[in-house]
């Protein structure tokens, strides 16, 4: 009988929300070797717990293969336990970049579970199919398979004791692992509920202490052919608009996209596919922080929601230093950011808090600086202490002295084969340089950015604020403050987040699963009331939920800055104009909590032509603004919004759990609404999107 292998790539689904909503690439690519090189084994992909279950129940593999991130580790090792619970005799083998850097770590790491036979080392695209052969040679015995030798794994001899041999160099010839898209070995994930995942190259040639491939192992890049991506982009483009054209989403797994002259042309062929197959419409990708200019290019050819991706992580010298990171100047990122803002695009950086040298004032000040050189928006990370990366190593804990917490990761949790399963990750809390209460102040800014910045949700006011002078760091810092001094729901929506924030940190893994492990707080989890989360929560609760009350907190503190520097002595009728204006900020963007409310369009009666004044740049001089007769105006989303935010609710649904992670799939525009005059025979005048 032939040999068969089941190939796990699993993701959490218990909670109704899928943690990880990409389709299984990796374990993919080893079924296709495997099928070519070894013929004489039955393979099959698994992603939904149950479904392995299921086959694990009716007829248990011959060998399991497990991948191992930080989102699925334990999800991994429960299944494993369960197999060999079921049938003793199954070779287990796990891999996967989240094991530790030290070889005696992994070692240890390995021996503590048992119910792992092999964990293979690397990439494991041909190192899979060997391992499968060495299982044939050894009769399918695990016993005599310890016997071998086998290339970048640890292993078990028959006496119990460990192997590590040592990892083999990385395969160039990446072109020689056969496409499980053009195979159709992902077919059956086009479900509507996995989005595509592609690679055109592998390797960073960055050496980042925070990040896995910052190891030297990764530090060459290898490229699939350009002609080979082209074709993977127009068959999975064909499949979405046969099977799930609600999927919009598209994520690139390089880890620099754009940076090199070949991902120009690659994103003209993503950009074909979106006008052929009406896909992608958002992109996930890291672009590169070299070589900007081709990363504009490749942005503006993929002709979809995809932003310029800047990561500096850090703007202090020493920290940098400290992580092995060498940023784009200052000088040079303004530049790309007159180049973006000059052609339309939106740009987004990232920060990291908690890395080593990093203080909360040198955190800060990076985030007035990406503000004012023009950055659109920005992810506010915290430092993860990712096995396999430097920072995680025994010996830069000792040397920042990291305090580190536990919490649970976002929906990765669930009840499988009777059995509470957690996945938890670990985070920097406080350093040498940061308090624990420094962390909880950045975290309040972080979700004063989220919520009015990075949607560009207040563009707008932002915009008529830095026309009389109040920079973007400085308007955030207000709104940050305001939050402080509200005496309504925005204090409370803060004062929620911060307890929040303190209350999902655990000392230990085990504290942390104990805590979730009791049936109510369990039950709490599922209902998403904790555990969620909190940046993307908050958010959602503000712009779909609260955002009456949000947009009265933010419009009424801008109009406090603008006060300070003089507007109404500037700006004659300043006053009437401005109910106007926040009325406008107001039904500009779409809120509720049903599908029906969210794209339905709404009217408000204005006295002056507010998408005239912005269209002309917000003149001074508002007088011919002024209608002789309030005038009602229609907001309502464009086609290509509806559709997308239509799209999203379906995938998604409109519950909190649901929208925290849609949120994360979509752009902002798929929230704004267009305004024009409701009477009939007026002209539409579109806004012009202000330059903030």
């Amino acid at each position: 009988m032939a040999l068969s292998v089941h190939l796990a790539d699993l993701r959490h689904n218990f909670s109704g929300i899928l943690a990880n909503d990409c389709m299984p690439l990796g374990v993919a690519y080893m079924k296709a070797v495997m099928d070519r090189d070894v013929p004489d084994v039955r393979t099959r992909l698994f992603a939904y717990p149950d479904r392995l279950l299921a086959a694990l129940e009716q007829e248990p593999p011959d060998v399991l293969m497990l991948s191992n991130y930080m989102w699925n580790e334990w999800l991994s090792f429960h299944f494993a336990t369960v197999t060999k619970r079921l049938r003793p005799e199954t070779l287990v083998v796990m891999g996967g970049p989240n094991i530790q850097l030290e070889p005696e770590r992994q070692v240890a790491y390995f021996a503590a579970h048992p119910e792992i036979d092999v964990y293979v080392l690397g990439e494991g695209d041909f190192l899979a199919a060997d391992v499968v052969r060495h299982f044939l040679a050894a009769d399918r015995s695990i016993s005599r398979l310890g016997d071998r030798e086998l290339e970048s794994c640890l292993y078990r001899r028959a006496d119990g004791t460990v192997v590590r041999s040592d990892m083999r160099e990385r395969d160039r010839a990446i072109d020689d692992i056969p496409s499980p898209w053009l195979g159709g070995v992902l077919d059956e994930f086009f479900d509507g509920k996995l989005a595509p995942l592609i690679e055109t190259n592998r390797g960073c040639p960055f050496q980042c202490t925070f990040c896995v491939q910052g190891v030297r192992w990764y530090t060459k890049v290898h490229y699939f052919s350009k002609d080979r991506v082209r074709d993977e982009i127009d068959y999975i483009g064909q499949r979405i608009q046969r099977e799930c054209p609600s999927m919009g989403f598209l994520r690139i797994a390089d880890s620099n996209y754009g940076m090199f002259e070949r991902d120009i042309e690659i994103s003209g062929h993503i950009g074909a596919a979106r006008k052929r197959y009406g896909w992608p419409t958002y992109i996930d990708a890291t672009t590169g922080k070299n070589r900007p200019e081709r990363v504009i290019q490749s942005l503006e050819k993929a002709n979809a929601g995809m932003v310029i991706y800047q990561s500096v992580q850090s703007l202090d010298e020493g920290t940098l230093k400290n992580i092995k990171r060498s940023n784009i100047s200052r000088e040079a990122y303004e530049q790309v950011m007159i180049h973006v803002r000059g052609r339309g695009l939106r740009s987004l950086s990232d920060l990291i808090l908690g890395l080593p040298g990093e203080t909360l004032a040198t955190y800060l000040a990076g985030i007035d600086q990406l503000l004012d050189a023009g950055t659109n928006e920005m992810h506010l990370f915290q430092a993860m202490m990712l096995k396999g990366s430097e920072l995680e190593t025994v010996e830069s804990r000792a040397k920042y002295r990291f305090t580190s917490r536990f919490r649970v990761l976002p929906k990765n949790y669930g009840i499988y084969a009777g059995e509470k399963v957690f996945d938890v990750d670990e985070i920097v809390v406080a350093t040498d340089t940061l308090s624990f209460e420094d962390y909880l102040e950045a975290r309040r800014y972080a979700l004063t950015f989220s919520v009015f910045w990075n949607n560009s949700w207040f563009e707008d006011a932002a915009a008529l604020a830095r026309a009389f002078g109040v920079t973007p760091s400085q308007w955030i810092r207000h709104m940050r403050g305001a939050m402080e001094r509200d005496r309504g729901s925005v204090r409370t929506f803060l004062d929620d987040f911060v307890t929040e924030t303190r209350n999902e940190l655990f000392p230990s893994r085990e504290a942390c699963v104990a805590f979730y492990s009791e049936p109510r707080n369990f039950q709490r989890l599922l209902n998403g009331e904790i555990g969620d989360n909190l940046i993307y929560k908050y958010r959602v609760i503000a712009g779909f939920f609260v955002w009456p009350e949000v947009c009265r907190m933010a419009m009424d503190s801008t109009r406090e800055l603008l006060i300070d520097r003089g507007i109404q002595r500037e700006m004659p009728g300043f006053d009437l104009l401005w109910d106007d204006f926040h009325r406008y900020v107001e039904r500009k963007h779409t809120h509720g909590a049903t599908r029906e409310t969210l794209l339905a369009p709404t009217v408000a009666v204005l006295r002056h032509d507010i998408p005239a004044w912005l269209a002309t740049g917000m003149p001074r001089d508002v007088r011919p603004f002024r209608l002789p007769a309030a005038r009602p105006f229609r907001f309502e989303l464009a086609p290509e919004a509806a559709r997308e935010l239509d799209g999203l609710i379906r995938v998604w649904s409109t519950s909190l759990r649901g929208l925290t992670k849609g949120v994360t799939r979509m752009r902002s525009t798929a929230l704004t609404r267009q305004c024009r005059s409701a009477e009939p025979g007026r002209p539409a005048v579109e806004p012009a999107a202000a330059v903030v």
